[in-house]
């Protein structure tokens, strides 16, 4: 039962053929000892046994057409909480993660979380692109934020998110970080809290490649929508990855190997989806 010590959390996870991973994820969430939550899933009409997965635990599902930002705020309207957390159905909580953010939160006068994030592989190249994602992070922990780009929260004041507009649904890239940044516009707190979120990297390099295909065809309509220049941020901050990389990867030639290897493909399908992304930009105009 909710109460002035529990407030409840709703946790909205968008899915599509997330079949793969979708049980783990539920599975961390349900055992969580936070007695007041709810599980919202907004799914993208998946054809793979998504949907049954999810209906063995018991959440709330919204079958619906929508990108992963329209089913952020499909699920904020549909949820009943005090707070929300964003969760994708790749990502697994560490016990008592939700509790932490609640306590941070209600002591603090806090209205947002950000959850430090574990990249973990389960085959050579998920290994590869996991390793090169925790030193990206360990750059993002370190860095100013004038020169990189900083991790946005997942964990927030569902009132606050409300009084920001909601997620903007016309980005498919950054919709993330750029509630973020309307809500540091708007002078609301952040904090941090220890509990890790872990987060599986795609087993498949067809995958690997698509998703980063993607996020270059995203960028210039975020540039476009939101009038942020991101591009050199992203260079400069992938740029310190590689020395990050470089220092401190303690893992066999071959990880090494396949992490440049895989680097260089990265870099090919984004650079080839940012031109596709420029020409559809300049379509929209």
């Amino acid at each position: 039962m909710e109460s002035v010590e529990n407030p409840k959390v709703s946790i909205i996870i968008p899915t599509y053929n997330s079949g793969e991973t979708l049980a783990e994820c539920l599975s961390s969430i349900y055992a969580q000892p936070y007695p007041t939550y709810e599980v919202i899933i907004v799914d993208n009409l998946s054809d793979d046994n998504t949907a049954n997965i999810a209906a063995g635990f018991g959440p709330h599902i919204i079958r619906r057409k929508c990108n992963a930002a329209s089913a952020r705020n499909i699920g904020v309207a549909n949820s009943n909480g005090k707070y929300v957390l964003f969760l994708d159905s790749d990502q697994v909580l560490s016990p008592s993660l939700i509790k932490e953010c609640v306590r941070k939160c209600e002591s603090g006068n806090f209205a947002m979380v950000k959850i430090p994030e574990v990249f973990i592989g389960k085959n050579f190249w998920s290994s590869c692109s996991a390793t090169w994602k925790n030193c990206y992070h360990r750059v993002e922990q370190c860095g100013n934020g004038e020169n990189i780009i900083l991790g946005e929260p997942r964990f927030f004041a569902k009132r606050q998110i409300i009084l920001a507009g909601m997620v903007n649904a016309r980005l498919l890239w950054g919709e993330n970080y750029d509630l973020y940044n309307r809500l540091k516009k708007m002078g609301v707190r952040e904090t941090f809290c220890k509990s890790e979120l872990f987060h599986h990297e795609p087993t498949l390099i067809r995958k690997i490649l698509v998703k980063n295909f993607r996020y270059g065809k995203s960028l210039p309509i975020f540039v476009q929508r939101t009038r942020k220049q991101i591009f050199k941020l992203v260079f400069k901050h992938s740029l310190l990855t590689l020395r990050e990389s470089l220092r401190s990867i303690n893992k066999s030639p071959a990880i090494i190997g396949g992490c440049a290897v895989l680097l260089c493909l990265k870099a090919y399908s984004m650079v080839f989806g940012l031109l596709i992304g420029f020409m559809f930009s300049t379509d929209q105009s």
